[in-house]
């Protein structure tokens, strides 16, 4: 078999610990036959396991730990005190560090690690009472055993360790009792005993009258008195530990092979998804949560009691199921079921992930990921189609929706800012699907797109000259090309003194300006009514006295609102539109405008656009994932029925492209753009070397 961790905690001293640890590791050795190594961790100095088998002097882990790891396994057993019996001591702190501190959790544990390619048992008296380095040694241990003697004080925190290490997540086939000096008091026998405990004795040893007597010299029960009622009760607590550990232990490689008699132990191979699967289930089950949620979605108390009576549930369910035992992944486990019962699920992990900017769920059991601007396979999944259900409705029941087949389809919100949409069947074929637009936490300005190769330092110029001057600009681009990440930083150059107004299908914008009224839009409720439209919101603004107006997208037609706005004193403003070139926004312009059902003639309609918008910034998703601006184009006029426009800046690609890299250059087209006149008007310089074709020192490549 495997090597081995068996630790004896207590809260309390006086249960008998030393006594325990110093026989079960004799016993161990004795049974089979495999190189044993106790560890006494008990307060320094206190040296109990060397008083108790009689060695003059113990070697410490103070001797061995800093030179742990470079030491071959031989050399680390010649650091132990070896026992007349065979056993290897190692004690915590000799008595000439009475005040020593004691050792680093971390470089202990790694000790362990390489100990275990020396011996396959190894027995730690931790002492009493939790701290760092007992709860980092419990978290190691293949097996815990808290003792317990027939005394009611005893036995009552005998029940409370229990108790204790169950709430830390310790599966209970870990944690086991032990019971000691069994007998010494008539009216406590070990039934009693188990019953004042509330568990199960794993082992019981036997009081002993002449034990002082017994165990004079150093001497054992299994190593000196082989017949004895005690050394039956350690031989039948080894057998046990040794069974237990060949039959359900995850294993660690040693030399030397399995122990006599045991067959070789297999690794834990407990499919941690599988049982996921089943605890998740058993939760919907016990827990109604959907209802629950809502409750406590403002409360913070409630929210909080609702998570340790499901983290109490996740626990009882583990132990029922008895599949994981390893603390580690228990932990994981409850980690992962509370966010999937409370939170957002694998959702949580890829929301905190700063360098994934979309999350594409197409099915329950295919998400994609786009990261750096480069779309990729997620390895995650939820666990079913009903796992998926449960994260959407948790999503939009806060904002009083509801998606089902009456209502398949919802666009949302997450707190963050996150935009979602959520599509289900019948709508949805596959199952439901669910898409999520992430927006940086970090508000991006022109430094960093520069940086990112969006744009020219001499396009940077005349943008931000453009804003202040108050031009009306239109952001064309496709979906996920960074229309709105470019709008927020644009929006950043507007004066703080301005009242500015946002309106939004869902709020985005992050502008740090003082003076900044936020409007969003609302969809309808369950009964189809309360809805507030983009249109609404921007004929509202006209009447709150905005000095520019900011409109997330014109998708429809809010379009004419948002062209009479600018064409009546609102200059300044700013909006962003879905197309593929300046003149196919002009294009699209023109037909949302139609939406708005009035009898306009497209030539009426260009003339609008025309006198409203001054510049157009086409921008563009390469496919190394960048986002770059490809066009700068001045809106300068009409000829017969048709626009004219200028382009001031474009970005001109060289060779051919690659998934890994797009290359090419921005630069100016000699465009002197028109409207450098309302440049000079409102006090706005810009040097007109930036308009000239060459660009400086590669500057302007990407």
């Amino acid at each position: 078999m495997a090597s081995a961790l068996v630790s004896l905690y207590s809260s309390r001293g006086g249960v008998g610990r030393t006594f325990l640890s110093v026989n079960l590791a004799v016993d161990l050795l004795l049974e089979t036959r495999d190189r044993t190594l106790l560890l006494d961790l008990g307060q320094p100095v206190s040296m109990d396991a060397a008083h108790f088998l009689n060695l003059p002097q113990v070697n410490t882990i103070e001797q061995i730990l800093p030179s742990a790891g470079r030491l071959a396994p031989a050399m680390l057993k010649s650091f132990a005190t070896s026992h007349s019996s065979g056993l290897d001591v190692l004690g915590l702190y000799g008595p000439r560090q009475p005040q020593a501190a004691p050792p680093d959790p971390e470089a202990l544990a790694a000790l362990i690690e390489r100990l275990y390619s020396v011996y396959a048992w190894i027995v730690t008296d931790l002492g009493h009472g939790f701290n760092p380095l007992a709860q980092r040694l419990l978290d190691l241990s293949d097996l815990i055993l808290v003792p317990a003697t027939p005394e009611p004080l005893s036995l009552a925190h005998a029940k409370a360790d229990l108790e204790f290490l169950r709430q830390r997540n310790y599966s209970q086939e870990t944690v086991r009792l032990v019971l000691n000096r069994v007998g010494e008091d008539d009216r406590l026998p070990a039934q009693a005993m188990e019953q004042h405990a509330g568990r199960e004795a794993f082992g019981a040893v036997p009081f002993d009258k002449g034990a002082a007597a017994n165990l004079a010299g150093g001497r054992t029960y299994p190593g000196d008195l082989p017949r004895h009622e005690v050394t039956k009760a350690f031989d039948a607590l080894s057998h046990a530990v040794v069974t237990l550990m060949a039959q359900g232990r995850a294993g660690r490689p040693r030399a030397g092979g399995p122990a006599p008699g045991v067959a070789a132990e297999p690794a834990e191979t407990a499919d941690l998804d599988a049982v996921k699967r089943s605890l998740h289930q058993r939760l919907l089950e016990t827990f109604d949560l959907k209802y629950a949620d809502m409750e406590v979605e403002n409360d913070p108390a409630k929210r909080e009691e609702l998570r340790r009576d499901v983290t109490r549930q996740i626990i009882v369910l583990l132990d029922e199921s008895s599949a994981i035992r390893s603390r580690e992944a228990r932990d994981r486990l409850v980690g992962e079921l509370l966010q999937d019962v409370l939170g957002l699920g694998l959702l949580e992990d890829l929301l905190h992930d700063p360098s994934i900017s979309e999350i594409m769920v197409n099915s329950y059991d295919t998400i994609y990921v786009e990261r750096s601007g480069v779309i990729e396979t997620s390895t995650r999944k939820f666990l079913s189609e009903r796992h998926l259900m449960r994260i959407i409705e948790r999503i939009v029941a806060p904002l009083g929706r509801k998606i089902d087949t009456s209502t398949p389809m919802v666009d949302a919100r997450l707190a963050d800012g996150s935009r979602v949409n959520a599509i289900i069947p019948p709508l949805a074929v596959k199952g439901a699907a669910l898409t999520i637009r992430k927006f940086p936490e970090k508000k991006l300005g022109f430094k960093e797109l520069l940086g990112y190769g969006s744009l020219s330092s001499q396009m940077e110029l005349f943008l931000q000259a453009a804003v202040l001057a108050r031009l009306n600009i239109l952001i064309s681009g496709g979906t996920g090309s960074g229309k709105t990440t470019l709008l927020n930083t644009l929006s950043g150059c507007i004066p703080s003194g301005e009242r500015i107004i946002t309106v939004e299908d869902s709020a985005e914008l992050k502008l740090q300006q003082p003076h900044v009224i936020t409007l969003e839009a609302r969809p309808p409720n369950i009964e189809g009514k309360g809805e507030v439209t983009i249109r609404d919101l921007v004929r509202n603004c006209l009447r709150m006295r905005p000095d520019r107006i900011v409109v997330g997208e014109c998708r429809g037609a809010e379009a004419l609102d948002m062209l009479q706005a600018m064409n009546t004193g609102h200059d300044g403003s700013l909006t962003t539109i879905h197309a593929n070139s300046a003149r196919e926004a002009l294009s699209r312009l023109e037909t949302l405008v139609m939406y708005a059902g009035f009898e306009l003639t497209p030539r009426t309609i260009r003339e609008q656009a025309t006198g409203a918008i001054d510049v157009i910034i086409q921008i563009k998703r390469f496919k190394d994932g960048k986002r770059r601006i490809i066009q700068i184009t001045e809106v300068t006029g009409m000829e017969a029925d048709v626009i004219t426009l200028g382009d001031i800046f474009v970005f001109r690609q060289e060779g051919t492209p690659t998934p890994q890299s797009v290359r090419g250059a921005f630069v100016a087209t000699g465009y002197i753009p028109r409207c450098l006149a309302d440049f000079e008007d409102r006090g706005v310089s810009v040097p007109r070397e930036i308009f000239w074709t060459a660009t400086s020192g590669g500057e302007g490549r990407a």
